[in-house]
């Protein structure tokens, strides 16, 4: 019976740190989209991509250093709900209206530029493990 009441906090723990996190990202993703214009040749939520990326490169970094829950609230949660689909292909609706290859170009180097992001953010994550580890 134990356990069972292990399983079922450690559960309802896990789903409140992706509830929060995901609150706390949705959050600063609308207030930066509500303050930042789109550019005629990027997606409004470009910016808030790359570094939702870059956080979730960093987390992958430290991730066998800090406890599964901190994961939930950081990658699932935070930069889930920064980071969101739905509003990346809106914005792709929308320059595709204009014009058909400004929003493939636009996909293309939101794309790239969010795994360029995310490999930065896990090379500077293991770098400062590294030198922690190291003094």
């Amino acid at each position: 019976m134990k356990q069972n009441r292990t399983n079922v906090r450690t559960t309802a723990l896990m789903f409140g740190a992706v509830f929060f996190g995901g609150a706390a990202g949705s959050l600063l993703r609308e207030l930066f989209s509500v303050t930042i214009p789109g550019a005629v040749f990027l997606t409004q939520t470009f910016g808030i991509n790359v570094v939702a990326c870059f956080i979730l490169g960093w987390l992958y970094s430290v991730r066998h250093r800090v406890h599964a829950h901190v994961l939930h609230l950081g990658a699932v949660g935070f930069c889930g709900g920064l980071s969101t689909f739905s509003s990346f292909v809106a914005d792709l609706e929308r320059l595709a209206m204009s014009n058909i290859w400004v929003a493939s170009s636009a996909a293309t180097l939101e794309i790239a530029v969010g795994l360029a992001a995310a490999i930065l953010g896990e090379a500077i994550g293991r770098r400062i493990h590294l030198r922690g580890a190291s003094e």
